[in-house]
């Protein structure tokens, strides 16, 4: 019985095109270059003003400040400590973000001057804060001066 062989020859343009191939392959697997990664970086939690000085009339309206806040949830506590006695406030957070209002309104027993408050916001473990410049001032015709 003969048995017939037959014999393979592969195209050395073809066999170069496959091995170069074969190692890009090779390659980028070892170093992560050819799959897209879908992890997305951490948030860092900020907080800023739109302006970072905000100006209040003792005994007059109060005054809304838009607070900016890029927290990694939907949610951030917030707090204010230095403000001077005579000046109340309050924050109010959106319903789609932290970022939120805040309201700050002085009582005519304010004392004039300028203060510099802190803004401690909090998320995810995270904390930031923010020093801006608040100045009472004088209700206009009420015979004051700043100091």
């Amino acid at each position: 019985m003969s048995v017939e062989r037959k014999s393979f020859r592969m195209n050395p343009r073809l066999f170069g095109l496959a091995l170069l191939a074969s190692l890009a392959a090779i390659l980028s697997s070892a170093c992560g270059c050819g799959r897209s990664s879908n992890v997305i970086p951490p948030i860092v939690l900020s907080v800023s003003l739109s302006n970072p000085t905000i100006t209040v009339e003792a005994g007059g309206a109060p005054v809304y400040v838009p607070v900016i806040i890029d927290a990694p949830t939907e949610t951030a506590t917030f707090a204010i400590t230095g403000l001077p006695g005579g000046i109340t406030e309050s924050y109010k957070e959106s319903e789609s973000n932290p970022s939120g209002q805040l309201t700050i309104m002085a009582n005519s027993e304010a004392p004039l001057g300028t203060y510099k408050p802190t803004i401690t916001v909090g998320s995810s473990g995270q904390t930031a804060s923010l020093v801006f410049t608040l100045v009472i001032t004088a209700e206009p015709g009420s015979g004051s001066e700043l100091n």
